[in-house]
């Protein structure tokens, strides 16, 4: 998947307006760092475990398939 620059520096803004990263300085004018601040990391997280819930939630629902077919 490639990001074009419109898309990357309006995913940027918004983030930074929700506060889920913040503008860190730099030396190097053309290069803007960003570091991820708590809320982001608590969002992050967050994704991670709901998503983790639902790939478990259809493993399980893969191997009830597998033992209902078996019956059959």
């Amino acid at each position: 998947m490639i990001v074009g620059p419109a898309t990357l520096y309006t995913l940027i803004k918004k983030m930074v307006k929700n506060e889920y990263i913040q503008a860190g300085s730099s030396d190097d004018e053309r290069r803007k760092p960003y570091m991820v601040t708590d809320k982001g990391r608590d969002i992050v997280l967050n994704e991670i475990e709901r998503r983790s819930r639902m790939a478990e939630q259809g493993r399980k629902a893969i191997e009830s398939s597998k033992e209902e077919n078996n019956y059959e």
